[in-house]
């Protein structure tokens, strides 16, 4: 019974983590999706494309390839949607995916493209097998069949969808950001393709390199981490930090894009397991209310959420030390006063926003932001630092200076 209570007592609390999804990298491996989809003995493909890159050779070379393997059915519709994606949009594109007698007309999704591409090929996944308006699955639905396979290809390097089970969905009538968010949403497979990113706009780059970051800073630091989570997030951090400005000054250079992806999935896999926090949750009135990125949504809270939780004695130090150029033999105060420094200097070299008056975010209309935080409270309790409401509506009235 004593061994038992010591037991108890270690240093690492009870946690759980899961890794689900089979995951492919490196250059050319999107073209082997076809193969890929046999030796998971899929026959009836249905293909959702990010409408940036459905054009280019790179992505017309991997449907032809899917082609030549003669598969019974392989149906491609577009991602038409402006902006992230609704339960609406939802509810109206299933239908293309249904036979007469409401049966699916594929057993499986792929998604290429970026976040909103691969989340709407979960969703799709989703409501193919379960009756009903997608509203319904809102949240975390329990007590649904199993969904499809999804295969999650992304062409960019930010959101993590493909190494998650979350689905982000807006709900136009209540104005609020949801998801439909069940395990059975883990993607089968994952390709991580760096070719499949390199005619990403710098915009682009820009808004998903920010996200990993937050998913990074926020999956390190939140209550709920787990020596995994901070182990992924330390990683991923490294790969983005160091490599996101570089980007942007070399877009062709194959090299910097691989470390991109990896920082993204590694991110992705750091949030996965802790939750998110502030930044995460101050993001979402801004998507919903004012059609903001996501990336750019969460990124503009980012360096200020770091700055608080530096005067609140948090300690960054680990996350300093994979900094390129930072000396490891500062003391913890320098340290941590620096790495709040690095992240404000990053977005300034990137071009990053650090203003909600960027996005039409003033006196006049921040009230809408306001009520939203209220429900903002549990979010906020993950902070390692203390951060409560009042101090969420004090940053945003700070970004509208």
């Amino acid at each position: 019974m004593n061994k038992i209570n010591d037991m108890k007592k270690t240093s690492f609390p009870n946690f759980e983590f899961n890794l689900r999804t089979k995951t492919k990298f490196g250059v050319g491996e999107a073209l082997n999706l076809g193969n890929y989809l046999k030796e998971l003995s899929f026959k009836k493909i249905g293909l959702i494309l990010d409408p940036a890159i459905s054009n280019l050779k790179y992505t017309k070379d991997i449907l032809e390839n899917i082609k030549k393997e003669e598969f019974e059915k392989v149906k491609v519709w577009v991602y038409n949607l402006k902006g992230e994606p609704d339960y609406d949009s939802l509810d109206k594109i299933k239908s293309l995916f249904l036979n007469k007698n409401s049966s699916p007309l594929v057993d499986c999704f792929v998604g290429i493209g970026g976040g909103s591409v691969i989340d709407f090929a979960k969703g799709l996944s989703t409501l193919l097998v379960n009756p009903g308006k997608a509203i319904n699955y809102r949240g975390f639905p329990t007590n649904i069949n199993p969904c499809l396979a999804t295969i999650a290809i992304p062409s960019t390097a930010g959101t993590g969808s493909e190494a998650t089970f979350n689905a982000v969905f807006i709900d136009l009538n209540g104005k609020k950001k949801l998801g439909i968010n069940t395990k059975y949403n883990f993607p089968a497979l994952a390709i991580l393709d760096p070719k499949l990113t390199l005619s990403c706009p710098k915009k682009v780059v820009v808004s998903s390199g920010i996200d990993t970051l937050v998913h990074c800073l926020e999956g390190y630091v939140a209550k709920n981490s787990t020596i995994f989570c901070r182990m992924f997030a330390k990683e991923g951090f490294k790969f983005m930090f160091n490599n996101l400005s570089k980007a942007l000054q070399e877009p062709e250079n194959i090299e910097i894009r691989m470390n991109l992806q990896l920082g993204a999935y590694l991110g992705g896999l750091a949030l996965l397991g802790s939750g998110g926090g502030p930044t995460g949750a101050l993001s979402y009135a801004l998507g919903v209310h004012f059609k903001v990125p996501h990336g750019l949504a969460g990124g503009v809270f980012l360096p200020y959420i770091v700055e608080h939780n530096v005067k609140g004695g948090y300690d960054y130090g680990e996350l300093c030390d994979v900094i390129l150029g930072v000396s490891k033999s500062l003391d913890k105060r320098k340290k941590n006063q620096l790495f709040s420094k690095k992240l404000f200097q990053l977005w300034e070299k990137i071009g990053a926003p650090l203003s909600l008056k960027d996005f039409g975010v003033g006196r006049e209309n921040v009230e809408i932001i306001f009520k939203e935080v209220e429900n903002y409270e549990k979010a906020f309790e993950q902070n390692p630092t203390p951060f409560l409401v009042e101090d969420g509506k004090k940053l945003l009235l700070k970004l509208i200076k």
